[in-house]
């Protein structure tokens, strides 16, 4: 295509999770959250006037800045910028700390949305494997790069890296640190506090998991006010729209809510985990809002993907070296749940 530029001969863009429109077809493949969100939410968005369609929204979400900084227990909204979902927010990172040719490092696994980025700002990614059991391994504290990208919990594995080695790495990387915390109101503890530490780190958070607002794209990033006037510039003017603004910001002042809805999740999360691995399937320690199951028997995952969804169960398979054994299974509700497991049963019994 003659068109084309060539940064993006080699890039194939980012498969999102399959998003089919089938009644009564059971999703554990987008990690969307299974409980609706706040009533709060809804009533925020009933309630959107004329005006607030017609004109321009705040284009800095100077409001819900304001709430999520005094929720995360920063001093004011300069610790705060709101994007278009946390995607928007990896984007711009890059857009911002980034040159073309600068090395970008991450784990492996992580979230293969990294890759597809660092390859369209003409970045060079660096991948170092995790250990066995999902930590950071020696290397990963010896290679210089501009920016880092460091997921936890882990996607697609769910596990935590240990928060001795965040700080550690904090403190010797020269150049920014992104803490990808998507999944972390599924977690025991959090990173959020590092950015008041140190002046290179930013950590980054979704509204589509916890909040159950995955249809009205939200996330934000905490970082130093220095940081944060960077992203200011390369942000689009008006890059939150006035609906998702107001849920965000009743979302944030029904937090009860969220961590109610985070803690039937969490209780189910351990009692698929105990199910799979009685069934067989080694399933690391999850903190996050799926699980990631390992499978060595036959029929094998890719059938188990297969046939799962020829029965309306949607789960995650990735024909990827090292994954191409696992399913990744977001937690449903219990009834949901069940289904999948007595499938599962019916397939490997």
């Amino acid at each position: 295509m003659k068109y084309r530029r060539e940064i993006l001969r080699d890039v194939e863009g980012y498969t999102p999770g399959e998003q089919p429109r089938i009644p009564n077809l059971i999703k554990l493949n987008t990690n969307e959250n299974p409980y609706p969100p706040s009533p709060k939410v809804m009533e925020a968005l009933a309630a959107l006037t004329p005006a607030q369609v017609t004109k321009y929204p705040d284009p800095v979400a100077l409001e819900l800045r304001a709430e999520c900084a005094q929720r995360h227990g920063f001093d004011g909204p300069e610790w705060i910028v709101a994007g278009n979902g946390m995607d928007e927010l990896l984007a711009l990172a890059l857009r911002t700390f980034v040159d073309p040719g600068d090395t970008v490092l991450t784990v492996e696994p992580t979230y293969t949305l990294y890759d597809v980025l660092a390859k369209l700002h003409g970045a060079v990614l660096t991948n170092v494997p995790l250990t066995a059991d999902y930590q950071l391994a020696p290397a990963f504290f010896e290679i210089p790069a501009r920016l880092c990208f460091l997921p936890r919990p882990n996607a697609p594995s769910g596990v935590c890296a240990n928060r001795e080695d965040i700080e550690r790495f904090c403190e010797i990387f020269d150049g920014i640190v992104v803490i990808d915390e998507a999944y972390v109101d599924f977690a025991d503890d959090t990173c959020m506090d590092l950015p008041m530490r140190f002046d290179n780190v930013i950590v980054m958070r979704t509204y589509s998991k916890s909040f159950s607002l995955a249809g009205l794209r939200l996330g934000i990033a905490a970082a130093n006010p220095a940081i944060i006037n960077e992203f200011m510039k390369t942000k689009d003017s008006y890059n939150l729209n006035a609906a998702t603004q107001a849920a965000g910001l009743a979302a944030m002042r029904d937090y009860d809510h969220m961590l109610a809805s985070a803690a039937k999740v969490r209780a189910t999360r351990q009692r698929l985990t105990e199910a799979l691995i009685q069934m067989g399937f080694s399933v690391p320690s999850s903190q996050a809002n799926f699980v990631l199951a390992r499978w060595g028997g036959e029929p094998n995952a890719a059938a188990l993907f297969q046939q799962l969804r020829d029965r309306g169960i949607l789960v995650r398979y990735f024909n990827y070296p090292n994954l191409d054994d696992c399913l990744r299974i977001t937690v449903g509700t219990d009834a949901e749940i069940d289904r999948l497991l007595e499938a599962l049963g019916g397939m490997i019994g």
